[in-house]
């Protein structure tokens, strides 16, 4: 159904489904959209590529 070819790749899945739930995956990839447009410039002009990815690795983690 998932299109997983190995039992590492169904632990894996398994795993990460425990740890995000489906609303925590959402506001994770609408994090990702953010940081997209923020690092091509949309309503940022002096923040950097780092600092970005820096803010973005904090969001998903907390």
């Amino acid at each position: 159904m998932l299109g997983l070819r190995t039992t590492w790749q169904a632990r894996e899945y398994i795993l990460a489904m425990k740890k995000y739930s489906g609303i925590k995956t959402m506001q994770i990839i609408g994090e990702i959209r953010y940081a997209d447009a923020k690092s091509k410039g949309v309503g940022n002009h002096s923040t950097s590529n780092e600092d970005i990815l820096r803010e973005l690795i904090f969001k998903i983690l907390h």
